[in-house]
């Protein structure tokens, strides 16, 4: 049963990326990735690259229990773009706003930070994020960066206005 959580009972806070509820995040991310596309590796996420003037990296806490239930990270690309990366909400959470609300936070701080295009690599084993992006406002792009050549990368970008 998903929780259907109110404005009120989820805090969206920026963090240290190193910080052990980012890090939870980042590796249920992880190991829903690695499920959902049936490999097994280590966690390549590296902290650092989410810090700096435009690196980011948010946790949605629900303020009843205290726990994580969601993240969203930026990091910076070349010129005025940065790539959206660790969106993910825990599946007792999924439709109830909270990535919504991540989205914002980052798109907030990217624009202060002096981003205009925000991209992301997706997949299709992954259609619930898909279907989130475009409905958004992300649009496909072709592979860029790291994700050239990986025949799984479904990337998208959206322009900051």
């Amino acid at each position: 049963e998903r929780d259907h959580l109110t404005a009120r009972r989820i805090m969206i806070s920026a963090c240290d990326p190193f910080s052990p509820p980012a890090r939870a995040m980042s590796d249920a991310l992880w190991d829903e990735i690695q499920s959902r596309y049936g490999f097994s590796a280590a966690n390549p996420l590296d902290p650092a690259a989410f810090t700096g003037p435009v690196g980011g990296f948010w946790v949605a806490t629900d303020t009843d229990t205290g726990d994580p239930v969601g993240s969203i990270a930026l990091s910076p690309l070349s010129g005025l773009a940065a790539e959206l990366d660790v969106l993910y909400v825990t599946p007792r959470h999924r439709g109830s706003g909270v990535a919504r609300a991540l989205l914002a936070a980052l798109e907030e701080h990217a624009r202060a930070a002096g981003v205009s295009v925000v991209r992301l690599r997706a997949g299709e084993p992954q259609p619930e994020a898909l279907r989130f992006y475009i409905a958004a406002g992300f649009t496909p792009i072709p592979p860029f960066g790291r994700w050239i050549g990986d025949d799984t990368a479904r990337c998208f970008e959206k322009t900051l206005k």
